[in-house]
């Protein structure tokens, strides 16, 4: 581990030069500053510190009575447990788009990053990291998997191994930004797959499955089905960002 963890640092950084620039707004920053980020934009970012849904993850205000989200009260997910990392609002927004439709690849490793220390402080059982396959031609587009790099990350820096195409996308999909939650649901159903090759390595094992957004999770949820078909154990997720805890009349 200790060889390919050295050599995928050494590979992203040429690729992907770190602390430079603030990931989230451009200035000039030393290599010293975690998360690639500037004091102010460390401050400005929604991190999800307090109180979250016990299901996905989503934070939830200190004042809200109960302990899961509107959006766990209204459908039944397929993952055990959800962890995020930040809400998802403007300046989270930019630093996502940048990652997925700016070329700025590098923005994954800080993610990764994030994510690792997140993970750390949480008490789960995991033998494998997969990540959420990607529109076939949106990878094409941008030239990589934005999720595969954060998950990389993570991998190395956790030390649990990553599976990347555990997972393999049946159907393209239109973005489901413009849908709501039911359409999402219907348009991600046999959307996912675990190749033949694979079952074995997911067979009886706790996984934890990573993406970028959480919103409805009818994408996590779509995969969660298909790999706990497939024989897994147990899945658990991991996001970057995830929406606000919304009441169904207001989505």
């Amino acid at each position: 581990m200790g060889s390919f963890s050295k050599m995928w640092e050494l590979l992203m950084e040429s690729i992907f030069p770190s602390n430079i620039y603030c990931i989230s707004c451009g200035s000039m920053i030393t290599r010293d500053r975690a998360y690639s980020l500037c004091d102010r934009c460390m401050g400005d970012i929604h991190w999800i510190t307090g109180k979250s849904c016990n299901v996905c993850g989503k934070e939830l205000n200190e004042e809200y009575l109960g302990s899961i989200c509107y959006n766990c009260m209204n459908r039944e997910h397929y993952f055990g447990r959800g962890i995020s990392c930040m809400t998802y609002g403007l300046l989270e927004r930019q630093m996502i788009l940048d990652l997925k439709y700016n070329g700025k690849g590098y923005v994954g490793i800080a993610f990764g990053e994030i994510m690792a220390d997140r993970l750390a402080v949480e008490e789960l059982e995991t033998d494998i990291i997969i990540p959420v396959p990607i529109n076939r031609e949106r990878k094409k587009k941008r030239g990589y998997n934005q999720v595969q790099i954060m998950g990389a990350e993570l991998s190395r820096l956790s030390g649990i191994p990553m599976i990347y195409d555990a997972l393999v996308r049946q159907k393209n999909t239109r973005l489901l930004r413009s849908m709501n939650p039911l359409e999402r649901e219907s348009a991600m159903k046999g959307a996912f797959e675990v190749p033949d090759s694979k079952v074995k390595y997911i067979q009886g094992k706790h996984i934890l499955l990573i993406d970028d957004i959480m919103t409805t999770g009818a994408t996590l949820d779509a995969c969660s089905k298909e790999l706990l078909n497939k024989g897994a154990r147990e899945v658990y997720v991991i996001t970057l960002a995830s929406g606000g805890n919304r009441k169904p009349s207001d989505v």
